[in-house]
């Protein structure tokens, strides 16, 4: 367990990471279509949401000390409850894998790798992202701490290359919005901040646990400002009405940039390799957590043995949608529906029955 110990710093880069993938590129066209130019508000209500569910893992984490959730769900519902509780969140991942690497395979092979076949794209990126999955949170965390700057620096990039062609009069009217259109706004921009359950694992291997609640709504916040920044970039350039028609609005951005006698031609290319690091530290926790439950539903000491072989399995459910528009109608859907389960409902569960039952001890 001393071996394996992770800072808060490297907390607060795997929530961020994890939070920002797929997610970033649908969001601004997603959230303007319900809410418009309004749509802000949306991604800031809906990061404050997941803040309760953050507070109760860190508390959790709190109450067993050094264990992850996967180990001390069985004492708090008991062993077969919590095994259906193992299965659920097993497929959560699953599900949530293939329709991020299924996302990643459409983009590519769209933007950069017209000729190649999708399959390749994804099962390449699948046995790039295995390999960190095999490895133990501390490197996971090391990759997440690293990748944070890439996120950070390609963000700073993004804005200043897009400032030349904003018309920040787009922007406006800001507070007009339906408010019958907030819930529905804020649902949709909330499952964009999925990913932070990683904490579950991750809280049990920190190093200086007093603190680990402050910098776990700080990869919060930072995930809602960049989520706000990418929003604002893309209303700005598009205009509400051509936003609702993008698919990816922040890729076409980046396509549309050009810098008159720059030696470097092909920017669109640098960002995208960018965001393929961030797509890979979104999917290695991922890939880590699904070997994680599996070790823990057949009580074996190590996890890396089981990832190899969900390579396939998540392969085979991100090949099953036959176009686009299934993979973000059917897909998508399906992993909202597991991500509240895993998100809220086991969570909170645990929290209250582990509550109950130290109020009455005392």
């Amino acid at each position: 367990m001393e071996e394996h110990k992770i800072s808060n710093g490297q907390l607060k880069a795997l929530i961020i990471t994890a939070n920002i993938g797929v997610g970033i590129l649908s969001l601004p066209s997603s959230i303007a279509d319900i809410m418009n130019n309004a749509g802000w508000i949306a991604i800031v209500l809906g990061g404050l949401a997941t803040l309760p569910f953050v507070y109760i893992m860190n508390k959790l984490a709190e109450m067993y000390r050094g264990r992850i959730f996967y180990e001390y769900g069985k004492e708090v519902v008991g062993n077969i409850l919590f095994k259906i509780f193992n299965v659920v969140y097993l497929t959560y991942f699953l599900v949530f894998l293939a329709f991020v690497v299924r996302i990643f395979g459409e983009v590519i092979e769209a933007y950069l790798l017209q000729n190649t076949p999708i399959e390749v794209i994804i099962l390449t990126m699948l046995l790039a992202t295995s390999y960190i999955g095999r490895s133990d949170i501390k490197s996971i965390s090391r990759m997440a701490f690293l990748i944070l700057y890439i996120i950070a620096i390609s963000t700073i990039i993004f804005v200043i290359l897009s400032l030349p062609t904003l018309d920040l009069t787009n922007l406006f009217p800001a507070f007009k919005f339906d408010i019958k259109d907030i819930p529905k706004g804020v649902s949709t921009v909330f499952f964009s901040y999925v990913g932070f359950e990683i904490i579950l694992i991750a809280l049990a291997y920190v190093e200086d646990s007093k603190s680990t609640l402050k910098f776990s709504f700080l990869g919060i916040f930072y995930t809602i400002l960049i989520y706000l920044v990418t929003f604002f970039i893309t209303l700005s350039q598009f205009g509400i009405h051509e936003l609702k028609k993008q698919i990816w609005p922040s890729i076409s951005i980046m396509r549309e940039i050009e810098l008159p006698g720059f030696f470097i031609e092909n920017l669109d290319g640098i960002m995208m390799a960018s965001w393929v690091l961030v797509v890979f530290a979104t999917m290695g926790p991922l890939m880590y957590a699904s070997g994680v439950v599996l070790s823990n539903l057949f009580n074996t000491r190590k996890h890396n043995f089981f990832v190899l072989p969900l390579v396939t399995i998540v392969m085979i459910i991100a090949l099953i949608p036959e176009s686009l528009t299934q993979v973000y109608s059917t897909m998508d859907m399906i992993v909202r529906y597991l991500a509240i389960f895993a998100i809220i409902i086991a969570p909170t569960i645990l929290f209250i029955v582990s509550l109950l039952k130290r109020r009455k001890r005392v």
